[in-house]
C-alpha cells in the first residue's frame, strides 16, 4: 500500500538557521512552534498537500521519552536528522510514543526500524490533515500563488538498504546514497516544476 506523506523535517542549528534557509528558498513561513518537552521549536512552511518543517533543540529540558525517540541526539548532530511523516495507515511496524506536548494519553506512532539513529525519523502526524483542508487559520495562505504541491523529494543518507526499504511505500519520495540531505521539487497548480530546493545536513553544526 502506499503511504500519504504529511511532512518532511530537517533538523538545523538555530532558529536563525531555519529562517534563512527558509527564505533563501523562497518559502513563506506560516506557522511556528514550541515542542514542550521534546526540547525543539520549529517553523514550517506550508503547500496544499503537506509540509515542510525545519526545527531545532532550542534548550529547553528534553523528556526522557523524547530521548528514547532519537530526537535528542538527532538534533545534537547525531545519526540522521530527517524526518518523514505519513497520514492515515502505514502498515509499519511501529512503537509509541507518548510525545510530552501532546494531551495526557496520546501518542504518536513511531516507525520501529527508526529508533536507529543512522535512518530517518519516521512517524505518523499527530494532525493527520492537508494545509489545504484546515479551517483553523493556521497555515493562512500557504505558498499561495506561486507553489502548490510536492513534486518529488530526493533523500540523501549514507545507509541505503536499509533506508530505501523504510521509505519505499511513501508517495513522492526517493533515496540515493550520500552525506544526509534533501532534493526538493515544488510545483505550480498546474504541475510545473517552479522551485527546486537543496537542504543539507550541514545546516545543523
Amino acid at each position: 500500500m502506499d503511504i500519504e506523506l504529511d511532512h518532511i523535517f530537517l533538523f538545523v542549528q538555530d532558529e536563525t538557521t531555519a529562517r534563512r534557509m527558509m527564505a533563501e528558498a523562497g518559502l513563506r513561513v506560516n506557522y511556528s512552534r514550541t515542542h514542550t518537552g521534546q526540547g525543539t521549536s520549529n517553523v514550517c512552511a506550508c503547500l496544499d498537500d503537506m509540509y515542510l518543517e525545519l526545527l531545532w533543540l532550542d534548550g529547553t529540558p528534553i523528556d526522557d521519552q523524547a530521548e528514547r525517540m532519537t530526537l535528542g541526539d538527532r538534533g545534537r548532530g547525531r545519526g540522521c536528522p530527517i524526518g518523514v511523516s505519513w497520514r492515515g495507515k502505514s502498515g509499519l511496524e511501529c512503537e509509541c510514543y507518548a510525545a510530552p506536548f501532546l494531551p495526557r494519553g496520546a501518542t504518536i506512532p513511531v516507525a520501529r526500524a527508526s529508533l536507529d539513529i543512522n535512518l530517518p525519523f519516521v512517524f505518523q502526524s499527530p494532525g493527520g490533515m492537508r494545509p489545504l483542508d484546515r479551517n483553523d487559520g493556521l497555515v493562512g495562505q500557504r505558498q499561495v500563488p506561486a507553489l502548490a504541491t510536492l513534486g518529488h523529494c530526493e533523500l540523501r543518507v549514507p545507509n541505503l538498504q536499509s533506508a530505501s526499504k523504510l521509505l519505499s511505500a511513501f508517495q513522492n519520495i526517493s533515496v540515493v546514497e550520500g552525506e544526509y540531505g534533501l532534493r526538493i521539487e515544488l510545483l505550480t497548480s498546474d504541475g510545473t516544476i517552479d522551485r527546486r530546493i537543496k537542504w543539507a545536513a550541514a545546516s545543523r553544526r
